[in-house]
Protein backbone atom coordinates (compact mmCIF):
# COMPACT_ATOMS: atom_id res chain seq x y z
CA UNK A 1 0.00 0.00 0.00
CA UNK A 2 2.75 2.45 0.93
CA UNK A 3 4.68 1.66 -2.24
CA UNK A 4 1.55 2.27 -4.30
CA UNK A 5 0.80 5.59 -2.57
CA UNK A 6 4.33 6.91 -2.88
CA UNK A 7 4.65 5.77 -6.48
CA UNK A 8 1.40 7.55 -7.39
CA UNK A 9 2.49 10.78 -5.69
CA UNK A 10 5.83 10.83 -7.49
CA UNK A 11 4.26 9.95 -10.82
CA UNK A 12 1.78 12.83 -10.54
CA UNK A 13 4.20 15.39 -9.09
CA UNK A 14 7.90 14.91 -9.90
CA UNK A 15 8.86 17.94 -7.80
CA UNK A 16 8.25 15.87 -4.66
CA UNK A 17 11.31 13.72 -5.41
CA UNK A 18 13.34 15.49 -2.71
CA UNK A 19 11.20 13.61 -0.17
CA UNK A 20 12.47 10.35 -1.65
CA UNK A 21 16.04 11.31 -2.55
CA UNK A 22 17.93 10.31 0.62
CA UNK A 23 16.13 6.96 0.92
CA UNK A 24 16.51 6.30 -2.80
CA UNK A 25 20.29 6.74 -2.62
CA UNK A 26 20.45 4.53 0.46
CA UNK A 27 18.36 1.94 -1.36
CA UNK A 28 20.81 1.92 -4.29
CA UNK A 29 23.93 1.76 -2.10
CA UNK A 30 22.68 -1.15 0.00
CA UNK A 31 21.22 -2.95 -3.01
CA UNK A 32 17.98 -3.89 -1.25
CA UNK A 33 15.74 -6.34 -3.07
CA UNK A 34 12.76 -4.20 -2.05
CA UNK A 35 12.15 -0.92 -0.24
CA UNK A 36 12.41 -1.28 3.57
CA UNK A 37 9.11 -0.73 5.34
CA UNK A 38 10.56 1.88 7.70
CA UNK A 39 11.87 3.88 4.73
CA UNK A 40 8.45 3.95 3.11
CA UNK A 41 6.85 5.18 6.34
CA UNK A 42 9.58 7.80 6.76
CA UNK A 43 9.05 9.15 3.24
CA UNK A 44 5.31 9.44 3.71
CA UNK A 45 5.80 11.10 7.11
CA UNK A 46 7.98 13.77 5.49
CA UNK A 47 4.95 15.02 3.54
CA UNK A 48 3.63 16.49 6.80
CA UNK A 49 5.85 19.50 6.05
CA UNK A 50 4.73 19.71 2.43
CA UNK A 51 4.53 23.29 1.20
CA UNK A 52 2.84 23.19 -2.16
CA UNK A 53 0.19 25.03 -4.11
CA UNK A 54 -1.22 21.61 -4.98
CA UNK A 55 -2.83 19.85 -2.00
CA UNK A 56 -2.18 16.14 -1.55
CA UNK A 57 -5.28 13.97 -1.22
CA UNK A 58 -4.92 10.36 -0.04
CA UNK A 59 -8.01 8.15 -0.37
CA UNK A 60 -7.74 4.71 1.23
CA UNK A 61 -10.59 2.24 0.97
CA UNK A 62 -11.28 -0.98 2.91
CA UNK A 63 -9.08 -0.12 5.88
CA UNK A 64 -10.94 -2.76 7.88
CA UNK A 65 -9.48 -5.50 5.65
CA UNK A 66 -5.89 -4.74 6.70
CA UNK A 67 -3.86 -6.47 9.40
CA UNK A 68 -4.81 -5.06 12.80
CA UNK A 69 -1.27 -4.39 14.08
CA UNK A 70 -0.11 -2.67 10.89
CA UNK A 71 -3.42 -0.84 10.61
CA UNK A 72 -2.84 0.77 14.00
CA UNK A 73 0.55 2.20 13.10
CA UNK A 74 -0.56 3.37 9.65
CA UNK A 75 -3.61 5.17 11.05
CA UNK A 76 -1.40 6.94 13.58
CA UNK A 77 0.92 7.98 10.76
CA UNK A 78 -1.95 9.29 8.64
CA UNK A 79 -3.43 11.20 11.59
CA UNK A 80 -0.08 12.89 12.19
CA UNK A 81 0.20 13.63 8.49
CA UNK A 82 -2.95 15.74 8.42
CA UNK A 83 -3.02 17.02 12.01
CA UNK A 84 -3.72 20.69 12.68
CA UNK A 85 -0.12 21.21 13.81
CA UNK A 86 1.15 20.34 10.35
CA UNK A 87 0.53 21.86 6.97
CA UNK A 88 -3.02 21.80 5.63
CA UNK A 89 -1.68 20.65 2.26
CA UNK A 90 -2.38 16.99 3.06
CA UNK A 91 -5.90 15.58 3.36
CA UNK A 92 -6.60 11.92 4.10
CA UNK A 93 -9.90 10.12 3.53
CA UNK A 94 -10.28 6.67 5.12
CA UNK A 95 -13.16 4.36 4.21
CA UNK A 96 -13.88 1.42 6.47
CA UNK A 97 -16.58 -0.78 7.83
CA UNK A 98 -17.13 -0.23 11.58
CA UNK A 99 -13.92 -1.20 13.42
CA UNK A 100 -13.71 -0.52 17.14
CA UNK A 101 -9.94 0.04 17.09
CA UNK A 102 -10.34 2.58 14.29
CA UNK A 103 -12.67 4.73 16.39
CA UNK A 104 -10.10 4.92 19.19
CA UNK A 105 -7.33 5.99 16.82
CA UNK A 106 -9.23 8.77 15.10
CA UNK A 107 -8.84 11.88 17.23
CA UNK A 108 -11.66 14.28 17.99
CA UNK A 109 -10.33 16.91 15.61
CA UNK A 110 -10.83 14.60 12.62
CA UNK A 111 -14.16 14.59 10.84
CA UNK A 112 -16.04 11.26 10.81
CA UNK A 113 -18.95 10.33 8.54
CA UNK A 114 -20.86 7.32 9.88
CA UNK A 115 -22.28 5.80 6.72
CA UNK A 116 -24.99 3.74 8.39
CA UNK A 117 -26.44 6.99 9.71
CA UNK A 118 -26.20 8.68 6.33
CA UNK A 119 -27.64 5.95 4.12
CA UNK A 120 -30.00 4.15 6.49
CA UNK A 121 -32.98 5.68 4.71
CA UNK A 122 -31.68 4.60 1.28
CA UNK A 123 -31.03 1.04 2.49
CA UNK A 124 -34.52 0.95 4.00
CA UNK A 125 -36.09 2.07 0.72
CA UNK A 126 -34.03 -0.44 -1.25
CA UNK A 127 -34.90 -3.29 1.13
CA UNK A 128 -38.61 -2.47 1.19
CA UNK A 129 -38.58 -2.27 -2.62
CA UNK A 130 -37.23 -5.75 -3.35
CA UNK A 131 -38.89 -7.42 -0.35
CA UNK A 132 -42.32 -6.15 -1.42
CA UNK A 133 -42.10 -6.33 -5.21
CA UNK A 134 -39.80 -9.33 -5.78
CA UNK A 135 -39.83 -11.43 -2.60
CA UNK A 136 -43.53 -10.60 -2.10
CA UNK A 137 -43.41 -10.19 1.67
CA UNK A 138 -46.30 -8.47 3.39
CA UNK A 139 -47.39 -7.21 6.79
CA UNK A 140 -45.53 -8.20 9.96
CA UNK A 141 -43.00 -10.43 8.17
CA UNK A 142 -42.06 -7.55 5.85
CA UNK A 143 -41.45 -5.23 8.81
CA UNK A 144 -39.32 -7.84 10.60
CA UNK A 145 -37.24 -8.46 7.49
CA UNK A 146 -36.64 -4.75 6.87
CA UNK A 147 -35.72 -4.13 10.52
CA UNK A 148 -33.27 -7.07 10.46
CA UNK A 149 -31.56 -5.86 7.28
CA UNK A 150 -31.23 -2.26 8.52
CA UNK A 151 -29.93 -3.45 11.90
CA UNK A 152 -27.20 -5.63 10.37
CA UNK A 153 -26.20 -3.77 7.20
CA UNK A 154 -23.86 -1.28 8.96
CA UNK A 155 -24.36 0.99 5.96
CA UNK A 156 -22.93 -1.61 3.53
CA UNK A 157 -25.09 -1.72 0.40
CA UNK A 158 -23.09 -4.65 -0.98
CA UNK A 159 -24.22 -6.88 1.89
CA UNK A 160 -27.85 -5.92 1.26
CA UNK A 161 -27.41 -6.71 -2.44
CA UNK A 162 -26.09 -10.19 -1.61
CA UNK A 163 -29.02 -10.72 0.75
CA UNK A 164 -31.39 -9.82 -2.07
CA UNK A 165 -29.82 -12.40 -4.41
CA UNK A 166 -30.08 -15.14 -1.78
CA UNK A 167 -33.73 -14.40 -1.01
CA UNK A 168 -34.71 -14.28 -4.69
CA UNK A 169 -33.17 -17.74 -5.12
CA UNK A 170 -35.42 -19.00 -2.32
CA UNK A 171 -38.46 -17.43 -3.93
CA UNK A 172 -37.67 -19.22 -7.19
CA UNK A 173 -37.56 -22.52 -5.28
CA UNK A 174 -40.95 -21.88 -3.67
CA UNK A 175 -40.58 -21.04 0.03
CA UNK A 176 -43.03 -19.73 2.62
CA UNK A 177 -42.65 -16.26 4.12
CA UNK A 178 -41.65 -17.81 7.43
CA UNK A 179 -38.90 -19.84 5.72
CA UNK A 180 -37.63 -16.77 3.89
CA UNK A 181 -37.45 -14.78 7.13
CA UNK A 182 -35.60 -17.62 8.87
CA UNK A 183 -33.17 -17.95 5.97
CA UNK A 184 -32.51 -14.21 6.15
CA UNK A 185 -31.58 -14.49 9.83
CA UNK A 186 -29.39 -17.55 9.14
CA UNK A 187 -27.27 -15.72 6.55
CA UNK A 188 -23.91 -14.33 7.80
CA UNK A 189 -24.36 -10.74 9.09
CA UNK A 190 -20.72 -9.89 8.34
CA UNK A 191 -19.63 -9.25 4.75
CA UNK A 192 -16.38 -11.23 5.05
CA UNK A 193 -18.22 -14.19 6.57
CA UNK A 194 -20.75 -13.92 3.76
CA UNK A 195 -17.94 -14.31 1.22
CA UNK A 196 -16.77 -17.40 3.12
CA UNK A 197 -20.31 -18.77 3.00
CA UNK A 198 -20.47 -18.20 -0.76
CA UNK A 199 -17.13 -19.89 -1.37
CA UNK A 200 -18.07 -22.86 0.81
CA UNK A 201 -21.20 -23.34 -1.26
CA UNK A 202 -19.19 -23.26 -4.49
CA UNK A 203 -16.78 -25.86 -3.08
CA UNK A 204 -19.65 -28.16 -2.15
CA UNK A 205 -20.89 -28.37 -5.76
CA UNK A 206 -20.23 -31.22 -8.17
CA UNK A 207 -16.76 -31.70 -9.63
CA UNK A 208 -17.73 -30.37 -13.06
CA UNK A 209 -19.07 -27.10 -11.63
CA UNK A 210 -16.03 -26.66 -9.38
CA UNK A 211 -13.60 -27.16 -12.27
CA UNK A 212 -15.58 -24.85 -14.55
CA UNK A 213 -15.86 -22.24 -11.80
CA UNK A 214 -12.10 -22.34 -11.27
CA UNK A 215 -11.51 -21.69 -14.97
CA UNK A 216 -14.03 -18.85 -14.95
CA UNK A 217 -12.18 -17.12 -12.12
CA UNK A 218 -8.80 -17.66 -13.76
CA UNK A 219 -9.84 -16.06 -17.04
CA UNK A 220 -11.69 -13.17 -15.39
CA UNK A 221 -9.08 -12.34 -12.75
CA UNK A 222 -6.01 -12.58 -14.97
CA UNK A 223 -7.40 -10.81 -18.04
CA UNK A 224 -5.86 -7.40 -18.77
CA UNK A 225 -9.36 -5.94 -19.21
CA UNK A 226 -12.95 -7.04 -18.56
CA UNK A 227 -13.93 -9.84 -20.91
CA UNK A 228 -17.05 -9.93 -23.04
CA UNK A 229 -19.38 -12.90 -22.64
CA UNK A 230 -18.43 -14.09 -26.15
CA UNK A 231 -14.70 -13.95 -25.33
CA UNK A 232 -15.21 -15.89 -22.12
CA UNK A 233 -17.31 -18.47 -23.97
CA UNK A 234 -14.54 -18.99 -26.51
CA UNK A 235 -11.83 -19.12 -23.85
CA UNK A 236 -13.70 -21.82 -21.93
CA UNK A 237 -14.08 -23.87 -25.12
CA UNK A 238 -10.30 -24.20 -25.48
CA UNK A 239 -9.17 -27.40 -23.82
CA UNK A 240 -5.69 -28.48 -22.71
CA UNK A 241 -5.04 -30.15 -26.04
CA UNK A 242 -3.10 -28.05 -28.55
CA UNK A 243 -4.53 -30.04 -31.47
CA UNK A 244 -8.15 -28.93 -31.07
CA UNK A 245 -10.01 -29.01 -34.39
CA UNK A 246 -12.59 -26.38 -35.34
CA UNK A 247 -15.34 -28.97 -35.01
CA UNK A 248 -14.19 -29.94 -31.50
CA UNK A 249 -13.91 -26.28 -30.53
CA UNK A 250 -17.48 -25.57 -31.64
CA UNK A 251 -18.71 -28.62 -29.75
CA UNK A 252 -17.08 -27.27 -26.56
CA UNK A 253 -18.88 -23.91 -26.72
CA UNK A 254 -21.23 -23.53 -23.75
CA UNK A 255 -24.84 -22.64 -24.49
CA UNK A 256 -26.47 -20.27 -21.99
CA UNK A 257 -23.17 -19.09 -20.54
CA UNK A 258 -24.94 -16.45 -18.42
CA UNK A 259 -26.57 -19.22 -16.36
CA UNK A 260 -23.22 -20.98 -16.06
CA UNK A 261 -21.55 -17.81 -14.76
CA UNK A 262 -24.20 -17.49 -12.06
CA UNK A 263 -24.19 -21.16 -11.01
CA UNK A 264 -20.42 -21.78 -11.17
CA UNK A 265 -19.19 -18.29 -10.23
CA UNK A 266 -21.63 -17.66 -7.41
CA UNK A 267 -22.27 -13.99 -6.74
CA UNK A 268 -18.59 -13.15 -7.24
CA UNK A 269 -19.00 -12.69 -11.01
CA UNK A 270 -21.52 -10.46 -12.74
CA UNK A 271 -22.42 -9.51 -16.30
CA UNK A 272 -22.72 -5.80 -16.98
CA UNK A 273 -24.61 -4.35 -19.90
CA UNK A 274 -26.53 -6.15 -22.63
CA UNK A 275 -25.16 -9.14 -24.49
CA UNK A 276 -26.54 -11.33 -27.28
Amino acid sequence: MLRSILSSILEQEESTFFHYQKHFRDFQCRKHSEWPYHSLKSILSSFATLQSAKPLYLILDAIDESDEDERRSIIELLCQLCSQENSCSVKVFLASRPVLALKHRIQEDHFVITMQNENEHDISEFAIGFLEKEVMLRGKVLGQAVDYIIGNADGVFLWVGLIKTELLTLVACGCTHAQILQCLKDLPPDLEDFYGFMFARLESGNLRDIQLGRRLFQFVLFARRPLTVAELRHALAIQDSHNLSLEEFEQNLISGLARTIVSCGGNFLEIKGKFP
